[in-house]
């Protein structure tokens, strides 16, 4: 379940159109949603260390893997070559795959979480800069302080299954310049004494950083 608000979203849609239907009652439907909503807690919660994916709503910079100047961008599923106002090509999803498809010269770039491979097998690396999130444009986290308090926010709502602050939460914390520490996996009782992550509780995820 990549995307568990959505799922949780369509769960209830269904549930109410049911109640609407006549074909449950409320009791039926509060048990429905219940589940669906037991189903997103179960979901984000597995979801939250894992390895951001491709966002199709976020601003991504393309850089060399190893590090060099930025090669161009990403703006959603639109390719922009670096010092170029037409875009190039476009992300398109196919089966199980994902490519990056050019409309002029027919190149194909295969794209593998966020790893780019370019026609002649260079290995280019997508660097999320920002994203946006209900139609407003938010610029990656890379502050620290800011990343504390909104890891903060989150683990306070995601305790009292607080799902609209959570919701809005959840994909800042995705794209973000950094993770929550795999050793004291930023426990109260335990960060403070953590040699990993300086007592932090967070430490940089892995990776390049752009260059322009």
């Amino acid at each position: 379940m990549s995307y568990p608000e959505a799922y949780r979203q369509g769960c209830l849609a269904v549930s109410k159109d049911m109640v609407d239907a006549e074909v449950i009652d409320q009791a039926q439907k509060f048990d429905l949603d219940e589940l669906a909503n037991a189903a997103y807690w179960h979901a984000v919660e597995t979801l939250i260390d894992c390895e951001p994916e491709f966002i199709s709503s976020a601003f991504y910079d393309l850089v060399p893997r190893g590090g060099g100047p930025r090669l161009g961008k990403l703006w959603g599923r639109t390719y922009y070559p670096e010092g170029s106002v037409e875009w190039a090509a476009q992300v398109i999803d196919e089966k199980e795959s994902r490519r990056l498809v050019f409309r002029i010269n027919s190149d194909v770039w295969s794209m593998d979480g966020l790893t780019i491979t370019t026609a002649d097998g260079s290995l280019y690396d997508l660097v999320i800069t920002g994203q946006r999130i209900n139609g407003r444009e938010y610029t990656n986290i890379d502050d620290p302080d800011a990343y504390r308090a909104l890891a903060d926010q989150a683990l306070i709502a995601l305790e009292n299954h607080d799902f609209e602050t959570y919701r809005r939460a959840r994909p800042l914390l995705l794209a973000a310049a950094f993770k929550k520490c795999a050793v004291c996996l930023d426990r109260f009782t335990l960060r403070e004494d953590c040699h990993a992550c300086n007592g932090r509780g967070f430490f940089a995820r892995d990776g390049v950083t752009s260059t322009v």
